[in-house]
């Protein structure tokens, strides 16, 4: 059987395909557009074989593409084969979480709700070491570090503006005792806000919202694609259809709106480490 297609192939693909459909082209018309067989756009679509980056903007610009789209299309095609920086850390350990990792390190924008952790590229060493012990219980130390040392890189490697939006009852729970907790706030107000770094807080005191029991993230990336991400236990389900992503930028815009704005977020945050410094 052979290898399912990597994230970044299935992207450019379903991007090329979108492109084709909203041109309102067929197969034949649409390979004879842009100078190929209709052979060889099938088995692209396919996943018979791959597209490499001057057939990807002939195509692109053939489907009516503006030059950004189809520029970022080209990169997209390029990139599809390249070892990755993740690569290095736990190799097939990561799981389908290595497409969360892809899809933040080639976003140019992303939003994330997380109601009860701190997001991982907001995390403190000591923190992330905390969480990953209680959902990974049966791993090794070294493993475990491995892990921390991912979610170190990714706060200096990914520089994706993202706007957080974070449960308050994430701030309340002492994970890792008391000491570690009130660490964490500090940190987290201190980046809380700052370049590429947007911050609210989610009450506790309202009666309910329209995401609960749900983490998720928006990817907004080059080509103007928008993936939603939802977490599991085993890494995350991926979306791409566009009515499944718009349930998600629905959900997101009504939880910006009765969200915390950011000095009261941050006077929430800053109150909880006080809290947990005192305990």
């Amino acid at each position: 059987m052979p290898d399912k297609p990597g994230l970044r192939r299935r992207r450019l693909v379903g991007a090329l395909r979108r492109l084709r459909e909203e041109a309102g082209l067929n197969l034949t018309q649409a390979a004879q557009a842009a100078g190929f067989s209709e052979a060889k756009l099938s088995r692209v679509e396919a996943f018979k074989s791959s597209i490499n980056g001057d057939d990807t903007y002939a195509l692109a610009t053939a489907l009516g593409a503006d030059e950004a789209t189809a520029n970022a299309l080209v990169v997209l095609a390029r990139s599809a084969k390249q070892r990755l920086w993740w690569d290095s850390h736990l190799g097939e350990g990561l799981g389908s979480f290595s497409h969360f990792l892809e899809l933040e390190s080639d976003a140019v924008g992303s939003r994330q709700y997380e109601f009860d952790l701190i997001p991982g590229r907001l995390q403190t060493p000591e923190y992330a070491h905390a969480v990953i012990r209680h959902i990974r219980p049966e791993v090794e130390d070294d493993e475990i570090d491995a892990r921390v040392q991912l979610r170190l890189d990714r706060q200096t490697r990914i520089t994706t503006p993202t706007w957080y939006i974070v449960d308050e009852a994430a701030l309340i729970r002492p994970v890792g005792g008391p000491e570690v907790m009130a660490d964490q706030l500090d940190h987290l107000a201190a980046v809380a806000n700052k370049p590429r770094t947007t911050l609210q807080i989610l009450p506790t005191n309202i009666t309910g919202h329209p995401a609960m029991g749900t983490a998720f993230s928006l990817f907004e990336l080059p080509d103007g694609a928008v993936y939603a991400t939802q977490d599991t236990l085993t890494g995350g389900i991926y979306l791409e259809d566009r009515a499944d992503v718009a349930v998600y930028e629905a959900a997101w815009s009504r939880l910006q709106a009765i969200a915390l704005d950011f000095d009261r977020s941050t006077k929430v945050v800053r109150q909880a480490r006080n809290d947990h410094r005192s305990t």
